[in-house]
């Protein structure tokens, strides 16, 4: 399958260099991904975030990186989530029990325990592309043989895009 992805420079110069690229914790979100790793048993530190594409696409207004991968991945190798799901998961994390996320605290309000394990349920849940609404693609690693373009985001492309917004009013 077909994937991109928002990196940085140094994931693109380890790819180049031929090693195999696998993401650092993230401490704000440590627990919130190590959930993720256990829901869908992967074998990493961290996992990694794509989109399909072609796929429609949501990546809340931001981009973690400066380079967009465009990757070719073995299905053997992805695994899919709902981005909203995920995003629902997100928010539900805060109010589970420290340091057990499949169980919510006794005084939470904000969602029921039923609702919660049907959103553990729907991340764990592997489905065929086409029944993702926004599939989120969840890698282990990249591999250096998938990489099969790359696009540097410069400065220069947001200076031109505020210029035209600017001037014509359009973007």
């Amino acid at each position: 399958m077909i994937v991109i992805t928002y990196q940085s420079k140094l994931v693109l110069r380890i790819l180049k260099s031929g090693e195999t690229y696998r993401a650092k914790p993230n401490l704000t979100l440590r627990g919130e991904y190590n959930a993720m790793i256990d829901l869908l048993g992967l074998k990493c530190e961290c996992p990694i975030f794509g989109v399909l594409k072609g796929r429609k696409q949501n990546t809340g207004g931001k981009v973690s990186g400066s380079v967009r991968l465009t990757l070719d991945v073995p299905d053997k190798y992805i695994h899919l989530t709902e981005y909203g799901v995920w995003a629902d998961f997100l928010y539900a994390f805060k109010f589970t029990k420290p340091g057990n996320y499949k169980s919510l605290r006794p005084d939470c309000e904000e969602l029921t325990v039923r609702r919660y394990n049907e959103i553990l349920e729907d991340l764990k849940e592997q489905k065929k592309p086409a029944q993702y609404n926004c599939p989120q693609v969840v890698l282990e690693k990249i591999e250096p043989a998938w990489l099969q373009s790359y696009h540097v985001v410069g400065k220069g492309e947001g200076m031109i895009r505020r210029l035209l917004s600017k001037w014509i009013g359009v973007l």
